[in-house]
């Protein structure tokens, strides 16, 4: 995608309450020419509103939104949505069911009313850019869900939009074809390359596409960066546990050495690479694939901890196999584990916990 470093969009401490409820709070964000922004969090996040804001289907009540440092919104003013030259794809398609392929796609070019060769043209480039040249004279009951979305998809990009939204694209169809419309619609949107900003609640999603992941807690923005950065660095508790399985050990800073610091939980000292203070109350996160089982090298190679677990419960993942295990055969202290070797229940393990994949986070009681 090409993307030059200016900034495109900008959202300046935006604000939005509906009655007495505060759905977006405080919400900055500069979004580059170019560039994908997925903005992912749970049911009630915020997510839609956020994209209608943008859309300028709602106004926003603190802070202002701008585009190419034109004012878009602020408190008081909305730039009418036909003036924003924005495209919308919706997670139910919304196709005309009483119109051709062709017919759908051209409903966004009306308009702005070209003359019918450039008409033509457009519909045929972006039905050429979704792959589905030759349809032009189907209905949408004649296609696959698949085939219905990257209608949906030619129709927003017809009129050639400055910026494109996508309100879970995806969430309507099967897992298997999901997986596939997932690498087909980034291949479409960095073709095309449009400023690009997609909401979602899937994991999955937000980190295989985006260049920029911005993960909304509670109307918030709880963290914000590159998806590998986001991932492997989760600034909180939520940040951790939303993006993938995670082990979340809440204990006390007890002794510092250098760059380590030792961590009191479990009824263990964990050490955990880290600038946190002796005496500091905190949570120590580490994901079940950064735990390594039986292997001893570590011990020598890097630093860390040492653990001995008895497998509680299992299960079979494909690639990999879960693990629920007891430290020091105690029920009431468990990890979570990924490996690739089968363990029967009931098996003792030793475990390492690499000083490095130890990562110290305030442990708040929200999120």
């Amino acid at each position: 995608m090409n993307d030059d470093g200016s900034v495109q969009v900008e959202l300046k401490n935006v604000g939005k309450r509906f009655a007495d409820r505060t759905v977006l709070e405080d919400i900055s964000l500069r979004v580059r020419r170019g560039q994908f922004v997925a903005l992912l969090g749970p049911s009630g996040c915020g997510k839609t509103t956020l994209l209608n804001i943008l859309a300028g289907l709602i106004g926003l009540g603190e802070g202002a939104v701008e585009f190419d440092g034109a004012p878009w919104s602020s408190r008081g003013y909305t730039l009418a949505p036909e003036r924003r030259n924005v495209g919308m794809v919706f997670q139910d398609f919304a196709l005309w069911p009483h119109m051709t392929v062709f017919e759908n796609v051209a409903f966004g070019l009306k308009v702005k009313k070209p003359p019918d060769k450039q008409f033509r043209t457009a519909v045929s480039a972006a039905l050429e850019m979704v792959r589905m040249n030759g349809y032009e004279n189907h209905y949408p009951h004649q296609l696959s869900g698949g085939q219905k979305q990257r209608i949906a998809i030619a129709r927003t990009l017809a009129p050639r939009p400055s910026l494109m939204l996508m309100d879970e694209p995806l969430s309507n169809l099967d897992s298997k074809l999901r997986e596939q419309m997932r690498w087909d619609l980034l291949n479409i949107v960095q073709e095309a390359n449009i400023t690009t900003i997609y909401v979602t609640h899937d994991q999955t999603e937000a980190l295989s596409m985006a260049d920029h992941l911005v993960l909304l807690n509670e109307g918030r923005i709880e963290q914000q960066g590159a998806p590998s950065q986001v991932y492997r660095e989760p600034a909180t508790v939520f940040a951790a546990s939303f993006l993938g399985a995670a082990n979340v050990l809440h204990g006390r800073v007890t002794g510092r050495s250098g760059k380590v610091a030792t961590v009191d939980c479990l009824g263990k000292k964990i050490q955990a690479i880290s600038p946190a203070s002796v005496g500091e109350q905190l949570a120590l996160i580490i994901r079940p694939a950064e735990i390594h089982v039986g292997d001893s090298r570590r011990e020598v190679e890097e630093l860390g901890t040492r653990l001995h677990a008895t497998v509680e419960q299992r299960a079979f993942q494909g690639t990999n196999w879960q693990y629920r295990v007891a430290v020091d055969a105690d029920p009431e202290r468990v990890l979570e584990v990924q490996d690739s070797s089968e363990y029967p229940i009931g098996e003792s393990l030793r475990l390492w916990m690499p000083a490095g994949q130890c990562r110290l986070v305030t442990a708040r009681l929200k999120g």
